[in-house]
C-alpha cells in the first residue's frame, strides 16, 4: 500500500555540507550499492556558476559564509510509492522539484531505496534546497549569503524567502504543501495505472479508529521489536487471506455476479467494435478518391487455440489453494513450538548457573593472609567468569527471540510436516504444480498476441502513408 509521509527540516550552519555527502552517499558516507540499500538517482540544480558541477562547494560555502545563527537549507523527506517503478518514482521526484522549487533555489536530491521491516522496498527521497532566492545578478560564495541589502540589491547577498512570517502562516503554507503533494502523487499513480492512492489526512479525518505507529530509529533496530512487528505483519496477513477465503464461501454469489459483469463488458466492447467498423465503411465510400485495399481481418474459428487459451485462464481457479496455505500455517506453527522449547532450554540453563555461583572463601583463624588474598583472587576470576557465562546466554537468548516464526522454519520442519500431514503436503505441491500451469498459458497466450500486435502497427502505418 502506498504510504503518505511528507516532512520538512532546518539545517544550521555547519550542518549542509556533510548532509548534502550524506544523501548522495559521498565521502565518509560512501557505500556499496547492492540489494541492501539502493541509491536510485542523485541531482542537482539551479546552483551559481562557481558550483554548477560541485554542489558540495556550494554547502560549504553556506556552512562557512552563513551568519551565525541561520539556516543553511531546508529539506524534504518524502515517502515514495512502492507501486511505482524506479523512473517512475524519479519522474515524480522531478515534477515535484518543478512545481516547488521551479527555478528560485539551489537544490540537491538523491533517492535511497532500503529494504523496510517487511522485507519489501522503502523507497523515500531526500531534496534539501537553500532559502536564498536567485535573481540575475552574480555573486560570489562570499556575497552570496550576506545579509540582503534592499536598497541597493547588487551589493548585498542574495535575499531568503520564508522571512517575516508567523507561526500560523508557516503552519498554513505546509498544509496546503502537503496537500500539493497529495495531488501530485495521486496523478502518477494514476498515470501508471495503480489503483493505490495516498492521503495526506490524518487517521482520525479519515475515519480511522487506531493509533499509528510510531518508532524511533534506535527501536526499529531492536531485534525484539524487530521480531514482534514481523509476527504482527504475518498475522496480519493471514488474517486477510482467511478474511478473503471466508467471505468467498460466504457469498457465492458473488463470483457469479462477477462473471457476468465481465461478460456484459465483452458485450458492451463487441458492439462498440461493430458500430465503429460500419463507421469506417461510410466513411471510405464518402472519400473522393479511392482508398487502397485494406487487408480484410481475419476471423478466428470458435476452435482456435487463443480462444481455448483464454476461455481456460477464464474458468480457471486453483482448488489446491486452501490446502496450501493449511500446509504452511502448519509449518509455522511447528517452527513456533520448537522455537519456543529452545527458548525455555535457554532459559533453563540461565537459572541453573544463577543458583550455582561460586563460593566466596572464608578466612580462618589460623588461615596465612597471602594464602587468603590469594583465595579471593580466584574467587573474583570465577565470579566475573560466572557473571560472563550469564550475560552470553542472555544475549543468545534475545538473539534467537529476534528471529521470526518465517526465518526460523527450516528444511526439516517442512519434512516433518510432510511426514505428519501428507495429504497437506501434496495440497501444496499440486497448488504449486497448478500455478506454474497458469502461468504456461500466459506464456502461450502472450506468445499468440504478438504477431497481431505486429499486424496493427504495420496496418495503422500503412494509414499513416496513405
Amino acid at each position: 500500500m502506498a504510504i503518505a509521509m511528507l516532512s520538512v527540516g532546518v539545517g544550521s550552519k555547519g550542518k549542509a555540507a556533510p548532509h548534502a555527502q550524506y544523501i548522495a552517499r559521498e565521502g565518509k558516507y560512501e557505500k556499496e550499492n547492492n540489494s541492501l540499500e539502493k541509491l536510485e538517482h542523485t541531482g542537482h540544480g539551479n546552483m551559481p556558476k562557481w558550483a554548477e558541477h560541485d554542489p558540495n562547494y556550494f554547502w560549504q560555502s553556506a556552512d562557512e559564509h552563513e551568519r551565525k545563527n541561520g539556516s543553511t537549507y531546508r529539506e524534504h523527506v518524502i515517502a515514495l510509492p512502492r507501486e511505482l517503478d524506479v523512473n517512475e518514482r524519479h519522474e515524480l521526484i522531478k515534477d515535484w522539484i518543478a512545481q516547488e522549487i521551479g527555478d528560485k533555489h539551489a537544490y540537491q536530491y538523491a533517492i535511497h531505496n532500503p529494504p523496510a521491516m517487511d522485507g519489501k522496498e522503502q523507497p523515500h527521497c531526500h531534496l534539501m534546497f537553500s532559502e536564498r532566492t536567485r535573481d540575475s545578478i552574480d555573486r560570489d560564495p562570499d556575497q552570496y549569503f550576506k545579509r540582503y541589502n534592499s536598497k541597493n540589491p547588487e551589493k548585498g547577498g542574495a535575499k531568503k524567502a520564508n522571512t517575516g512570517l508567523s507561526h500560523a502562516d508557516r503552519k498554513a503554507d505546509l498544509l496546503a504543501q502537503r496537500e500539493r503533494w497529495e495531488q501530485t502523487c495521486n496523478k502518477h499513480l494514476e498515470l501508471a495505472g495503480s489503483r493505490q492512492r495516498i492521503s495526506m489526512k490524518s487517521l482520525k479525518e479519515q475515519g480511522i479508529n487506531r493509533k499509528p505507529i510510531d518508532l524511533t530509529m534506535s527501536q526499529l533496530k531492536d531485534p525484539k521489536i524487530k521480531g514482534a512487528y514481523q509476527i504482527m505483519l504475518d498475522s496480519k496477513n493471514d488474517f486477510i487471506a482467511l478474511r478473503r477465503q471466508t467471505q468467498k464461501f460466504m457469498n457465492p454469489t458473488k463470483e457469479l455476479a462477477e462473471q457476468e459483469k465481465q461478460a456484459a463488458v465483452r458485450l458492451l466492447k463487441l458492439e462498440a467494435q461493430q458500430q465503429a467498423q460500419q463507421q469506417e465503411k461510410a466513411q471510405e465510400q464518402e472519400r473522393p478518391t479511392p482508398r487502397p485495399p485494406q487487408p480484410k481481418p481475419i476471423l478466428q474459428p470458435q476452435n482456435d487455440p487463443k480462444t481455448a487459451i483464454i476461455e481456460k485462464l477464464e474458468n480457471r481457479h486453483n482448488p489446491y489453494e486452501q490446502g496450501a496455505k493449511e500446509y504452511f500455517k502448519a509449518v509455522r506453527e511447528y517452527a513456533s513450538q520448537l522455537q519456543q522449547k529452545e527458548f525455555a532450554k535457554i532459559k533453563a540453563e540461565i537459572k541453573a548457573i544463577k543458583d550455582k555461583p561460586p563460593v566466596e572463601p572464608t578466612k580462618g583463624f589460623f588461615t596465612n593472609k597471602k594464602i587468603h588474598q590469594s583465595n579471593q583472587t580466584a574467587y573474583a576470576i570465577e565470579l566475573r567468569r560466572h557473571q560472563q557465562t550469564i550475560e552470553n546466554k542472555e544475549r543468545e537468548l534475545v538473539g534467537k527471540q529476534g528471529i521470526s516464526v518465517s526465518e526460523y522454519s527450516r528444511y526439516e520442519h517442512h519434512q516433518a510436516i510432510k511426514e505428519q500431514r501428507p495429504d497437506l503436503a501434496q495440497a501444496s505441491y499440486e497448488a504449486t504444480a497448478w500455478d506454474k500451469e497458469t502461468q504456461r498459458l500466459q506464456q502461450e497466450l502472450e506468445q499468440l498476441n504478438k504477431p497481431q500486435e505486429q499486424e496493427q502497427v504495420q496496418t495503422k502505418e500503412r494509414d499513416i502513408d496513405w
